[in-house]
């Protein structure tokens, strides 16, 4: 009777292989436990929670193992959230969980510890409790570098994974937890810096152009490309060059990004010289972007 109700147990669980010691115990004695471990029938994978010999073992079973032995209410999280989301630059391998107990971490196992972890910030993920693709950018603020990411940033936004308010709320959540200067400092970079709107980018490009002794451009000029009325930021008359400030928020997304590759060809088919100015650039880089208009407004039509 015993074996058939562990087989039962068994097929319930087949599709990862893995029993809980508490599962376990609701159909086996202590001695019958020890012999499977002894013998090799079961093999642990983490503190209470084994693997049945034969059920293939994968990165999944392991991290699905982890959820078992974390328990009630913890969460995948950080690099092991990122390669579930599947950012690119997180491939499957380290294992982290987020934690509200204390426990100690299993070997190959990093824990995070919290107080508490807002329901908000958690979300499913193929039958697995991860992080919210939000609150894993947070997460991975403190354990990467820039680069790295501002380019899952980007993903998580063009993929739709995440919002800008998403993480924006999911960053004043995590308030002073280590990362949140970084996160802050990207939002502002994709937001424009603090969210400035499209005429106060202008207005910082041209104070940026008056202040170089270079003409002043026509802002907001209208003109039709491509059967459709478009107006360019500035233009330089007679020049053939025109400057767009360009702010994350309202060019990000699959349909913003083919517009902006349409309407730059359209441009390019009308002879016009078309310079992108981004915020950020506006800020770390104001003489390169000059000497490079400069250069455009003296090149041959």
């Amino acid at each position: 009777m015993v074996k058939l109700e562990v087989e039962g147990m068994v097929r319930a669980s087949e599709s990862s292989g893995l029993v809980t010691r508490a599962e376990a115990m609701k159909f086996l004695t202590e001695d019958q436990l020890k012999t499977r471990l002894r013998t090799g029938a079961w093999v642990r994978v983490f503190p209470l929670v084994y693997r049945l010999v034969g059920a293939p073992e994968s990165w999944r079973q392991r991290v699905e193992a982890l959820l078992l032995w974390a328990g009630k209410g913890s969460v995948l999280s950080h690099r092991t959230a990122a390669a579930l989301h599947g950012f690119n630059s997180f491939p499957e391998g380290p294992l982290e969980v987020t934690m509200i107990r204390e426990a100690r971490a299993p070997e190959g196992v990093r824990v995070h510890r919290v107080s508490a972890l807002p329901p908000r910030d958690k979300t499913e993920l193929d039958d697995l409790t991860v992080t919210s693709a939000a609150r894993t950018l947070v997460d991975l603020a403190c354990e990467t570098d820039s680069l790295t990411l501002r380019a899952t940033f980007d993903q998580a936004l063009r993929e739709k994974k995440a919002t800008l308010e998403d993480v924006e709320k999911a960053t004043k959540r995590a308030k002073k937890r280590p990362g949140v200067s970084d996160m802050c400092e990207l939002l502002h970079e994709f937001r424009g810096d603090g969210g400035p709107t499209d005429s106060e980018l202008e207005f910082l490009a041209l104070s940026l152009i008056e202040a170089a002794g270079l003409p002043r451009p026509k802002v907001q000029w209208s003109i039709v490309v491509g059967n459709r009325r478009r107006r360019l930021d500035l233009h330089f008359e007679g020049r053939g060059v025109v400057v767009e400030t360009d702010g994350y928020a309202s060019h990000s997304g699959i349909d913003a990004f083919e517009d902006d590759r349409q309407r730059n060809n359209s441009l390019i088919v009308r002879n016009l010289r078309v310079l992108h100015w981004t915020w950020r650039a506006l800020q770390d880089r104001p003489e390169e972007l000059i000497a490079e208009l400069y250069v455009a407004l003296n090149l041959p039509r």
